[in-house]
C-alpha cells in the first residue's frame, strides 16, 4: 500500500479506528431510531385501543373509514371460550397474515397480556409482512386485541442503515485518500533523517547534521536531539583524535629525550671500554655521564608525575591559605635570588580547597621558567585574588616576553620555545596546567615582546573564602 512499514501500519491503523467508530456510530443511531419510533407507535397504539374501547361501547365501528383511528391500525375481537376472531376491524394489509398470528396466540397468555397491558410484538415466519406491535384489552364478553403496523420502524432503520453505509464507504475513500497524503507529508523529515543517518553510519564525515524541521513538533524535537548527540559524538571522536596524536607526539617526545642523555651515557662507556679516556680525562667523563644521568632522571620523575595527574583521584584536598604558601614561596625566591626583586601582592587570608603540594609546585615550576627564560636579575611579581569564585594566582616578570607561537605551544609537553634555552625539559608548564585542570581549574598564559609574560592560574573556591 505504502512504501515503509510505519506508513502502511498508520494508514491501517486510521482506517480501523475510523471504521470502528462509524460501525459504533451506526449501530447507536439505528437503535435509537428503532427505539424511538417504537415508543412512538407504541404511544399510538395505547390511545387508539383505549379510543376503539370507548367505541366498541358506544356502538360504532372501533376502526376502519368512520373510526377516528388511521386505517393501518386493526382491531380484533376473540372469543373467550374457543380462540376464534368474531370481529375484524381495519384495513390492515395481509389481513389474513396477521389474523393467523393473533389466532396463534393461546388465550390464556392473550389473557395475561391484557392484565398487565403489556405492548408487545406480534409477528410471524412470512419475511414479507412486517411484525405489528399489539395490546389487549379485556371486554366482558370478548378480548380485544389492537395492533399498528412496524413499516415506518423498518423501512426508516433500512434507509438509515443504507445512508449510513454509502457515507462510511465514502468516508473511507475519502480517508485512504487523504490520510496517504498527510501520512507521506508528515513523515517525510523522519525519511530525510534516516537517509542522513545511514550517510553517517556508513560514511566518515560526522559533521552532517539532520535537516531542520519544525521545533514545536515531535520530528523537530527528534531532530534537534539527534544533531545535539551528533555534535557530542563529533566531539568525542575529535578528542579521541587529538588524544592519540598527542600521545604519539608524547611517546616520540619522550623518546627522543632520554635517547640523548642515553647516548651521551653509552658513548663515555664504550669510550671507557676501548680505552679512549685518559686518567686526566676520567673525572670530566664522570661528570658528564653523572649530569646526563641526573637530566635523565628529573625526565623521568616529571614524566611520572604527569602520568599521576592524568590519573584521577591523585590529589590531596585539603583547607590551604594560599596567601601564607605564596608568602612562604617569595621569602624562598628572595633567598635563592638575592639579585632579584620579587614583589607580593596578596590579600591577608585566602582560604581554598587544594592539594598544597601541588600548588607548591605550581609556583616552583613558574619561578624556575622565569629563571631560566629572562636575564639575570629580572622583577618578579606574585599575585594573589579571589576572582569569580576563583582563586586567582598570577606569576609575571618583566623579561623579553613570548612570541606567538611560543604563547601557542607553551603548554606542550616537550616544548621548549624559541626564548633563550635553559636546562629544563619541557615539561614545567604542561604539569602546571596538569595540576589546575586536576582541581577544576584552568591556565592562562599572556604575553607580549619586550614587556614580559605573566601566566594565571585559577583554582576554584570550593567553600566560602575568609579575607581579612
Amino acid at each position: 500500500m505504502l512504501p515503509g512499514r510505519l506508513r502502511s501500519r498508520l494508514l491501517i491503523g486510521l482506517l480501523v479506528v475510523t471504521g470502528v467508530g462509524l460501525f459504533v456510530t451506526a449501530l447507536v443511531g439505528f437503535l435509537t431510531l428503532r427505539s424511538f419510533i417504537t415508543d412512538r407507535l407504541d404511544a399510538q397504539l395505547t390511545l387508539a385501543a383505549e379510543r376503539a374501547m370507548v367505541r366498541l361501547d358506544n356502538d360504532t365501528p372501533p376502526a376502519g373509514v368512520d373510526a377516528p383511528s388511521p386505517s393501518p391500525y386493526f382491531v380484533a375481537l376473540v372469543e373467550e371460550e374457543t380462540g376464534e376472531i368474531t370481529q375484524i376491524y381495519g384495513d390492515t394489509e395481509r389481513e389474513d397474515v396477521v389474523m393467523d398470528r393473533v389466532t396463534a396466540i393461546p388465550v390464556e397468555e392473550l389473557r395475561g397480556y391484557g392484565s398487565s397491558g403489556r405492548i408487545f410484538e406480534l409477528s410471524g415466519q412470512d419475511p414479507d409482512v412486517p411484525p405489528h406491535r399489539a395490546t389487549v384489552r379485556l371486554r366482558p364478553d370478548s378480548i380485544m386485541v389492537t395492533g399498528v403496523p412496524t413499516n415506518d420502524r423498518e423501512q426508516y432503520s433500512q434507509q438509515l442503515v443504507l445512508t449510513q453505509l454509502v457515507t462510511a464507504v465514502l468516508l473511507l475513500t475519502a480517508l485512504v485518500l487523504a490520510g496517504r497524503w498527510l501520512i507521506v507529508r508528515g513523515l517525510e523529515p523522519l525519511g530525510r533523517m534516516a537517509t542522513t543517518a545511514n550517510q553517517i553510519s556508513t560514511g566518515s564525515d560526522l559533521s552532517e547534521r539532520m535537516p531542520e524541521s519544525d521545533p514545536q513538533s515531535e520530528v523537530g524535537r527528534l531532530g534537534q536531539a539527534i544533531n545535539t548527540m551528533l555534535g557530542r559524538i563529533e566531539r568525542s571522536f575529535a578528542a579521541q583524535r587529538e588524544s592519540e596524536e598527542r600521545v604519539r607526539a608524547f611517546a616520540a617526545d619522550a623518546s627522543h629525550e632520554l635517547r640523548t642523555p642515553l647516548t651521551t651515557i653509552l658513548g663515555y662507556a664504550e669510550l671507557y671500554r676501548h680505552g679512549g679516556i685518559s686518567e686526566e680525562a676520567m673525572p670530566g667523563a664522570m661528570r658528564r655521564i653523572e649530569v646526563e644521568a641526573g637530566r635523565m632522571s628529573r625526565l623521568v620523575a616529571e614524566l611520572l608525575e604527569l602520568a599521576r595527574l592524568d590519573r584521577s583521584g591523585s590529589l590531596r584536598l585539603e583547607r590551604t591559605d594560599l596567601a601564607e604558601v605564596l608568602r612562604e614561596v617569595a621569602d624562598d625566591a628572595r633567598s635563592l635570588r638575592t639579585d632579584t626583586e620579587v614583589t607580593l601582592d596578596v590579600p591577608d587570608h585566602l582560604e581554598c580547597e587544594v592539594d598544597e603540594g601541588r600548588v607548591r609546585q605550581v609556583l616552583a615550576n613558574l619561578l624556575s621558567n622565569v629563571t631560566e627564560h629572562t636575564p639575570d636579575g629580572t622583577p618578579i611579581t606574585l599575585r594573589l585574588r579571589a576572582e569569580d569564585a576563583s582563586a586567582r594566582i598570577e606569576v609575571a616578570d618583566e623579561g623579553p616576553g613570548m612570541s606567538e607561537e611560543d604563547l601557542r605551544r607553551a603548554r606542550d609537553r616537550f616544548y621548549r620555545g624559541t626564548r633563550a634555552p635553559g636546562g629544563g625539559s619541557g615539561l614545567g608548564l604542561a604539569i602546571v596546567d596538569a595540576i589546575a585542570v586536576a582541581h577544576g581549574g584552568e591556565v592562562d598564559i599572556g604575553s607580549t615582546l619586550g614587556a614580559g609574560t605573566t601566566v594565571t592560574v585559577r583554582f576554584p573556591l570550593r567553600h566560602d573564602n575568609d579575607e581579612a
